[in-house]
């Protein structure tokens, strides 16, 4: 039977590229300060480019068939782990991740959704799992749009340090993510949290002058 979308002849070439994979040898990941241990086949791995390096090439991973990567995180290697075999990744809460600030009024799972979010794109991004990257952008876009105005300030501040920016015009981020909630979201913060914008400006300034340039095309 061929999978849906698919001739029989293309059906047949996606099952043996997926056996083949699953033939080959397993690889182990060592992840995170922790050593967090995660196992994958080789050729699933190295669909990406710096394992394909580290693992094809005359390096010592090679022939031990291990990879030390104690400066990622083990959530969001998890993340990109999962979607090499799935094409997709999915987020799990943990309670103990993120503690919401007093006196705020968006859940703390919602927080730490987007925190992990952020956390797969890192790792994406290092890897040049460029799919990936897109997923965890627009997933982490669409949890920012649904929590309240000052903690999705303080999201985008975390995502700014690690180099997710917003688009730079409102169009562009109308038809990547909220439409026109985009505009409503930056004017409710120049008229309710004054002092935390001007916190941004010292402490993220290319983060307050996309939000001004936004405010200004808004109007």
């Amino acid at each position: 039977m061929a999978l849906p979308g698919t001739t029989d002849g293309v059906s047949m070439r996606v099952g043996s590229t997926f056996t083949s994979h699953l033939m080959s040898p397993i690889i182990t990941l060592h992840v995170g300060q922790e050593q967090v241990q995660f196992h994958v086949h080789e050729d699933t791995i190295c669909t990406l480019p710096f394992f394909r390096a580290a693992l094809q090439g005359q390096f010592r991973e090679a022939s031990e068939k291990a990879i030390k990567m104690p400066d990622d995180d083990p959530s969001g290697v998890s993340a990109m782990i999962q979607f090499l075999y799935m094409g997709n990744y999915t987020y799990a809460y943990d309670p103990t991740s993120v503690e919401p600030p007093q006196g705020s009024e968006t859940p703390a799972v919602d927080l730490a959704e987007g925190r992990y979010h952020l956390g797969v794109y890192v790792v994406a991004s290092k890897y040049d799992c460029s799919k990936l990257s897109e997923m965890a952008v627009a997933n982490f876009k669409s949890v920012a749009n649904e929590i309240d105005t000052i903690n999705t300030l303080r999201l985008w501040k975390a995502a700014y340090a690690e180099d997710l920016h917003l688009p730079r015009s409102r169009q562009e981020f109308a038809e990547s993510c909220c439409g026109e909630g985009i505009a409503s979201w930056v004017t409710g913060l120049f008229e309710e949290h004054c002092e935390e914008l001007d916190e941004t400006i010292v402490d993220c300034p290319q983060l307050a002058s996309d939000l001004l340039r936004i405010a200004t095309i808004g109007k």
